[in-house]
């Protein structure tokens, strides 16, 4: 298509252009569902794609009915560019945008249309479910990225729980399968999306949902309802909840930039699910240590009327010396329950024990950077030592790296073993429960702690954790 290019900030709509547009039949729909989306979950696809574009960047739209997307870019800092499917386009829309393309992109020769510009980001909306070629036109798009540019798209999830639904009661849903064979259409899954950009030569490198819920008001099976372990699998099924995807790809091999990007989020990510984990295990030793304390006073009321019943039964042993063998083998009996009931009580205070040490890892995993060095006061329990992503020391500990043995002699003791280690690498002294009697033993220690350290995890029942460097974070 030999034609005049014009330079980025102009418009331009030749006859030759509008007529191309006209490539898309029929509705030309977004939705694969049986309804055009609502104005809430266009704007909430909008809000999502906007939050993968930066502002005060290049940015190329591409697509169709783009005008919306390309003021809000244009209103956050953007140069934006536009290529628009649609030959009505609203009066106007030049005055948002550097440079406004009416025309089919299959049709278009993006390469010599665009003048060789580049772009920090794509964004392709209502595009590749209507291209012919989708790879080809993700391949042309990526000569027009810049260095660390991505492309931005949202695509709409053939396999929502809605469409799923109605091929099961026998229908299709309006509008699923265009009926202009000159207008070929793809539709995508999860899987099929991601082979789509791998084979143009990107990665997605992040992906949002644009969750909806399906109506089962309705029945459509046939008349009947949708069976309760159908709608608990599909409702459990991110890709069945899942009504557009929104992703942002990268061309391979990725960036450097780009890998510090994802590394900074899969790193975040962690970091809440780390906060997560911490506080579904704090709910459930909750009810732990309240089942713990009552069979702890149970045991220990058994014990006392075992005691109790042991004394009476001593006492009319010695009134009659008759009873005395049967007495004493009943007395013998109790005894045995009373060692039971010992037993029972011990094996309690271990799993109080093996749940605080799960806390304190826990805990140290969540507020402690990867790779620390942590001081463990744990009386030689390699247990309390034992991190993911974190080295921990024994405290005290001897110059062969195990533990001492013994506590501080004193609080001078102490801080003299606590500058060495510092100085050997470690940033962090942790005080699990158990040890937290120290503070008030080794008040030297602790007013130490309070001019040159600072608390960075304060509680009572897990732990407390002091960065040995003032200016650490809380945490």
């Amino acid at each position: 298509m030999a034609q005049k290019k014009a330079p980025l900030g102009t418009t331009r709509r030749s006859p030759v252009l509008r007529a191309a547009s006209v490539g898309y039949a029929g509705s030309g729909s977004l939705s694969v569902l049986a309804a055009e989306p609502s104005d809430a979950d266009r704007d909430a696809i909008e809000s999502q794609l906007l939050q993968l574009v930066n502002p005060h960047s290049r940015v190329l739209v591409i697509g169709r009915d783009t005008w919306p997307l390309s003021r809000t870019l244009s209103n956050v800092g953007c140069r934006v560019a536009v290529v628009e499917a649609r030959h009505d386009a609203p009066a106007g829309s030049a005055t948002f945008s550097d440079r406004v393309i009416v025309g089919d992109p299959d049709t278009l020769d993006l390469n010599a249309t665009l003048d060789g510009a580049r772009f920090d980001a794509i964004v392709a909306v209502r595009l590749l479910e209507h291209v012919r070629n989708p790879v080809g036109m993700l391949t042309a798009l990526g000569k027009h990225l810049s260095a660390d540019g991505g492309v931005i798209a949202a695509v709409p999830n053939v396999m929502h729980a809605k469409i799923r639904l109605g091929f099961l009661a026998g229908r299709s849903p309006a509008g699923l399968l265009s009926p202009d064979e000159t207008s070929p259409s793809h539709w995508y899954d999860g899987a099929a999306l991601r082979h789509t950009f791998e084979r143009a030569g990107f990665v997605i490198t992040r992906i949002e949902r644009h969750i909806e819920a399906f109506d089962l008001d309705a029945p459509p099976l046939n008349g009947t309802r949708v069976p309760p372990a159908l709608v608990d699998e599909l409702t459990r099924d991110a890709d069945a909840m899942t009504r557009t995807y929104v992703v942002l790809a990268h061309p391979f091999p990725l960036a450097g930039p780009v890998r510090l990007e994802m590394r900074v989020r899969d790193l975040t990510q962690s970091h809440d699910r780390s906060v997560e984990q911490v506080k579904a295990l704090e709910q459930r030793t909750e009810g732990l240590d309240t089942l713990y304390a009552e069979l702890k006073r149970v045991c220990d009321g058994a014990a006392s009327r075992i005691d109790r019943l042991g004394a009476d039964m001593q006492l009319v042993a010695a009134r009659d010396s008759r009873l005395q063998p049967s007495l004493t083998a009943a007395h013998q009996r109790v005894t045995s329950s009373r060692a039971e009931l010992e037993a029972v009580r011990r094996d309690l205070t271990r799993v109080q024990y093996e749940l605080l040490v799960l806390r304190v890892r826990t805990t140290v995993e969540a507020a402690l950077p990867p790779g620390a060095i942590a001081l463990v006061v744990s009386k030689g329990d390699e247990h309390l030592v034992t991190f993911t992503g974190r080295t921990g020391w024994h405290f005290l500990r001897n110059d062969k790296g195990l533990y001492a043995g013994h506590h501080p002699a004193d609080s001078a003791a102490a801080i003299k073993a606590l500058d060495n280690l510092r100085t050997a690498g470690a940033a962090y002294l942790v005080f699990p429960q158990v040890a937290l009697w120290w503070l008030d033993h080794y008040t030297g220690l602790r007013d130490h702690l309070d001019r040159h350290a600072r608390v960075v995890v304060r509680d009572d029942r897990t732990a407390v954790i002091y960065a040995l460097n003032r200016r650490e974070a809380r945490r």
